[in-house]
């Protein structure tokens, strides 16, 4: 059976064609004005020809809305490519996998799969549970499998699945603040990459130096791979959210507020202003090399996004030229290469990385404990595998061992005794604990100049904690250097000191240590 054509795909990957993707919000409720504006404008840009594809938020800021699988499914329907928002704020991994069977069936290959804001406090009852099973690493991953042919075991047989043609992008924000932030977001991105995502979307942020950075890194790092530039048509009211931290991961300046303030003077509220902007976004970014604009806005109309379009293609020769207009980079901002004193952009160089942080006591107790107990080169580890095999087999002693280890991590990390441990992954920072959204690859796109999303002016996003504590030895390139599989939850409290020793948990393989025969068993 030939498979139909995917223009979306098509239109992201072909080099002589400038992608452009329609973002839409799905609101709350089955029969609202809103999901009727979606299908409306989904209708509008399939008769246009102009929009390669309409993508759909799933459950913005959090909160409750129309589900964009099923969206999507009906929009698909109307002649024009949808492109999902894959969310894991929300989903387990079966969730997800069924999901994806679901939209595969239905037609619906082209996902942006995303870590997701952070639960409101709007959902029935109050705030929903968050679930961050998933990182979008592992989706990723879980797509290239469907995408090859799943393969799993039933009932002693080996069974693979029909192949799916899925087409999986990822967020990378390159408009962070401070250096472990901006880093901690590369590292990521390498992951995402290496696990086989399709393409990269920019988020929000209006300086034309960072846009370049995106780009420059991704030749640096040699991925090629095609990459939409984020215009959002800001209005002043998103502005001043966005600047005040409450659309995570959004960068708007206070200059870039103070503008939006004089420009909304005029007679049509700053219409025209926001379109000219974002039209000059759209020159910019097809200037630099990006494959396509990735267009959003509340209240944007087709006509809009048509003057953009338009607008854009008319200053493309000149694009250069406009890139003054946006510099609004934030104070002692962290750059990755040095700027082009010329172009106003980015050199090929990258900067010498300031950051000097000291060397933490606890942190250093921790490696040395480190060194002592859990390095398979240590000449007495042999011996503490031996002493965990003994241990293991005996109820009354794991069931100590696992109490003691236990008490002990929950008075030094907070730990939440998962039994698949990642103290050793993130610096001795336990993610589950002290990440809300739990990440065990790298940080989401939410923090704000090194704070974290949900806990703001209280919290250091423990990924930024995790690099300064590494670049007190040069180790912090160690962030990117392994991707960990999602956390086994079948070892969910059992000790993971026995877990590591007897070569059951993600460490213990990645470490070499062999398994044994014995198998965790739950209290």
């Amino acid at each position: 059976m030939e498979k139909e054509r995917n223009m979306l795909k098509e239109a992201i990957v072909n080099p002589y064609t400038f992608c452009v993707t329609w973002e839409q919000i799905a609101g709350r409720g089955a029969f609202e004005k809103q999901q009727e504006e979606i299908f409306k404008n989904a209708q509008t840009a399939a008769r246009g020809g102009r929009i390669h594809g309409i993508s759909v938020t799933d459950n913005p800021s959090g909160n409750p809305a129309f589900a964009t699988e099923m969206l999507c499914a009906d929009i698909k329907k109307l002649g024009i490519e949808p492109l999902v928002h894959l969310a894991l704020r929300d989903k387990n991994r079966n969730e997800i996998e069924s999901l994806l069977y679901g939209m595969a069936a239905a037609g619906v290959r082209n996902l942006l799969v995303l870590s997701g804001d952070y639960p409101s406090e709007c959902g029935f009852g109050g705030m929903a549970k968050p679930v961050f099973d998933l990182d979008p690493t592992h989706v990723i991953q879980l797509v290239q499998k469907m995408n090859n042919g799943l393969e799993y075991e039933a009932l002693g047989k080996q069974i693979i699945l029909s192949k799916t043609d899925f087409f999986a992008g990822v967020a990378v924000s390159p408009f962070k603040k401070h250096e472990a932030e901006l880093m901690g977001q590369y590292y990521k991105l390498s992951k995402k990459l290496n696990a086989g995502a399709d393409y990269v979307v920019s988020q929000v942020g209006y300086d034309a130096r960072k846009m370049h950075e995106l780009i420059q890194w991704l030749k640096s790092e040699g991925y090629n791979v095609p990459v939409l530039a984020n215009i959002y048509v800001l209005s002043y009211p998103a502005a001043r959210l966005m600047n005040g931290n409450q659309i995570p991961g959004c960068v708007v300046t206070d200059k870039l507020v103070a503008q939006l303030v004089e420009e909304r003077q005029a007679e049509d509220k700053g219409k025209e202003a926001r379109l000219l902007r974002a039209a000059k976004m759209y020159a910019i970014a097809k200037g630099m090399g990006f494959a396509g604009a990735h267009i959003g806005g509340h209240g944007l109309k087709y006509e809009m996004v048509e003057y953009i379009l338009d607008k854009g293609e008319e200053l493309l020769s000149n694009w250069f030229d406009l890139v003054d207009e946006f510099h609004y980079s934030q104070q002692n901002g962290f750059y990755f290469f040095k700027q082009d004193k010329k172009t106003g952009l980015n050199s090929h160089k990258p900067v010498v990385r300031p950051l000097k942080p000291p060397k933490q006591v606890m942190y250093s107790f921790y490696r040395i404990v480190h060194g002592a107990f859990f390095e398979p080169q240590h000449p007495f580890f042999v011996m503490y595998q031996r002493l965990s095999k003994r241990a293991d087999v005996s109820r009354w002693i794991k069931k100590l061992v696992s109490y003691f280890e236990h008490l002990a991590k929950v008075a030094l990390f907070g730990c939440q005794n998962c039994g698949d441990c990642a103290l050793f992954d993130v610096a001795y920072i336990c993610p589950m604990s002290q990440c809300p959204k739990s990440q065990r690859l790298g940080p989401c796109g939410g923090s704000f100049e090194g704070w974290c999303e949900v806990y703001p002016d209280e919290k250091k996003c423990v990924w930024v904690r995790a690099y300064e504590r590494l670049k007190a030895y040069k180790e912090e390139d160690s962030i990117g250097a392994y991707t960990i599989p999602p956390c086994n939850w079948e070892l969910r409290e059992t000790s993971s000191w026995l877990n590591f020793y007897l070569g059951r948990d993600h460490t213990a393989e990645r470490l070499g240590v062999k398994p044994t025969r014995q198998k965790a068993k739950k209290k």
